[in-house]
């Protein structure tokens, strides 16, 4: 925003100006939410909803869903997963992926099919 409001003000022109710049941006609609499959993921809101219950998930699982289901249909290796989501800060096993896709997968039930292991190299998101 490129708002501003010159000194000395008064703090009803402050909650005015607010309350407008609100209005305004509430109305513009959800881009943080992405869906595949009957998954929905609001990345605003930090939430994850399967066929509208809700999925509770760890923090990476969290952004491990997210990147699988913006890269949907794209063969992902474990090295560019790690890269992408635990953003080059991680020095361990490649195979701590193994264990989050296991546990997501487990989470989202019959839709952690769409979690498709493409052996010796990595991951594919994929809706039948």
């Amino acid at each position: 925003m490129d708002e501003y409001i010159s000194k000395p003000f008064s703090p009803k022109i402050l909650v005015a100006r607010v309350e407008a710049i609100l209005r305004r941006t509430q109305g513009s609609g959800n881009t943080d939410e992405i869906s595949a499959g009957g998954i929905v993921v609001d990345k605003a809101a930090h939430t994850v909803m399967s066929d509208g219950s809700p999925v509770d998930l760890s923090f990476k699982e969290f952004e491990l869903l997210t990147y699988f289901i913006e890269n949907q249909g794209i063969a992902l290796s474990r090295e560019k997963i790690l890269n992408n989501v635990w953003n080059y800060d991680y020095f361990g096993d490649a195979r701590t992926i193994d264990t989050h896709v296991k546990k997501l997968r487990s989470k989202l039930g019959d839709k952690g099919e769409y979690i498709k292991t493409i052996w010796g190299m990595g991951y594919k998101f994929e809706v039948e």
